[in-house]
């Protein structure tokens, strides 16, 4: 909802905001990459979001219902133009969350999230968009200050200031919510890392069968990787990646426990397939990293698969038809995690 905070008052115009405020205050200069980004995270019609505020970044963490599956985007904090942290107001206000190296957390609509995102992406290139939290009503606060020149050569400048404020959400997660989500994913035992184009590619071939896919992994007698999928009438479908030492398929390969693990396709599919095409790219796109987006797929205990996309930010800004201006340096990690039906 948008709304004016007494809590916040636009620098220059009508005073200043007490920094010692907030315990999150950062910039965004690429409203539309974040959007894109966000969108990843959706799993179900009306997603909850848990976010954790932390000194390297933000995180943000989706659950679908049947809590099998989770998404998880990482924001570095030097994805940010600007991006401060302040522990002690967490401490005076209470907002301290007590999980891994979180200084905050708090829940919200991820729809809401987008939408009022969505309000200020006409403004990308124009103005940079500030995030605060928390208001005095635990909301997340979302700010733009433009000036634009007058109409008349002789008349002042014209400043307009959009200003929104987005409600917590509480129903759903639990003050451990960031803790489960940490250890969903543990002891790492094989790993692989491809073009995230070519994995996609692979997961949509894998739905004709109608069935879970399996994932494979050796090195006896040679390394090996493939993804196979048997339905019931239409037979077995299985797809061989060259993972020889040197291949181009692959940046990386390791396999300490040989073995075959399952999963359900739809989950496959989300994990895989859900990014938009402005965040992934060809598959041999040349940027100014030199290397397309890539997607490291990593087996833990109990066969659980996470399945991290290496996202470069300034690319889903130049795709998104946006103003063209400077970047950032950093990244944002889009992660999923899919549970195995062993």
């Amino acid at each position: 909802r948008a709304r004016h905070s007494p809590r916040w008052r636009p620098a220059g115009l009508a005073g200043r905001f007490d920094m010692d405020d907030w315990v999150l205050d950062a910039r965004v200069d690429q409203i539309r990459s974040f959007v894109s980004v966000l969108g990843a995270l959706k799993l179900s019609k009306r997603q909850l979001v848990h976010v954790s505020v932390a000194e390297r970044g933000v995180t943000v963490v989706a659950q679908d219902p049947s809590k099998s599956l989770q998404a998880q985007v990482n924001f570095r904090a030097e994805t940010f133009p600007s991006y401060r942290v302040n522990a002690s107001a967490a401490g005076t206000q209470g907002h301290v969350s007590g999980v891994g190296s979180a200084v905050g957390t708090f829940g919200l609509d991820l729809g809401s999230l987008v939408d009022v995102l969505n309000a200020f992406a006409p403004l990308d290139g124009e103005c940079e968009l500030s995030m605060r939290w928390p208001d005095r009503d635990n909301s997340l606060v979302l700010a733009a200050l433009t000036v634009r020149d007058a109409a008349d050569p002789h008349g002042r400048p014209a400043r307009m200031c959009t200003h929104a404020s987005i409600a917590p959400e509480v129903d759903g997660w639990s003050t451990t919510s960031a803790a489960d989500a940490e250890l969903v994913f543990r002891g790492e035992r094989n790993a692989f890392a491809m073009p995230t184009t070519a994995l996609r590619e692979i997961v949509d071939d894998l739905e004709w069968p109608s069935a879970p896919v399996t994932i494979a992994m050796t090195t006896h007698p040679t390394r090996s990787l493939s993804f196979s999928s048997r339905g019931k009438d239409t037979g077995e479908l299985t797809i061989d990646v060259d993972a020889s030492p040197g291949s181009p398929a692959l940046t990386e390969f390791s396999c300490a426990e040989p073995g075959r693990w399952t999963y359900r396709y739809r989950f496959m599919k989300a994990a895989a397939s859900s990014l938009s095409p402005a965040l992934v790219g060809p598959a041999h796109a040349r940027d100014e990293g030199g290397s397309p987006t890539m997607t490291r797929v990593a087996i833990g205990e109990g066969g659980v698969v996470k399945i991290v996309h290496l996202v470069h930010m300034n690319r889903a800004h130049a795709n998104s038809g946006g103003h063209h201006h400077h970047h950032s340096g950093g990244y944002g990690d889009s992660q999923r995690y899919g549970v195995g039906t062993r």
